[in-house]
């Protein structure tokens, strides 16, 4: 058994975004190390898809369809992962869209607020759940996904360079 293995045994993941990409290989990393993983995607199929993954190495999963920009989702999949595993220990604020590249002056507001909203208020509102959750069950870890553009930004990019600024 490798260290992480150890580290993760009998623990409960809460993974952002496990639908697809970064999300879903993290949530699979998490089950391979021994970790229970709640996948929770604003897209349940894919949510779901990433659980079946999961049961199929033996590993334990829950799929919750969670929009990470509304309250009222981020709290019920909590809850949900509370009543299921009995405790949160980790947590992967993944969720995240991305925008054409667009000026800035031509940027709609509407796509300006849908970024902010999904890559900046989601992680926050994760965040403001997950922080009394572990501290309730004795600590834990989050790591929230940035990119590249959280550093340096790039033409074209207002909404999604200031959401991963933020993030940072």
């Amino acid at each position: 058994m490798t260290a992480n293995q150890k580290a993760s045994l009998g623990k409960v993941a809460f993974v952002t975004g496990a639908g697809s990409g970064i999300g879903r290989t993290t949530a699979l990393a998490f089950a391979r190390d021994g970790a229970s993983v709640v996948a929770t995607d604003i897209s349940e199929p894919n949510a779901q898809e990433t659980a079946r993954l999961i049961e199929e190495l033996g590993g334990h999963a829950l799929a919750v369809r969670c929009d990470v920009t509304r309250s009222e989702d981020v709290r019920a999949a909590l809850d949900k992962t509370i009543e299921t595993f009995g405790r949160l220990d980790a947590a992967f604020n993944n969720a995240g869209v991305e925008q054409a590249t667009t000026p800035t002056a031509d940027l709609s507001e509407e796509t300006w607020d849908r970024v902010i909203a999904v890559n900046l208020r989601g992680v926050f509102l994760c965040m403001k759940y997950e922080i009394p959750l572990l501290l309730e069950y004795g600590g834990g870890a989050i790591v929230n996904t940035s990119s590249g553009a959280g550093v340096k930004g790039f033409a074209g990019g207002a909404a999604y360079v200031a959401s991963k600024h933020g993030v940072v």
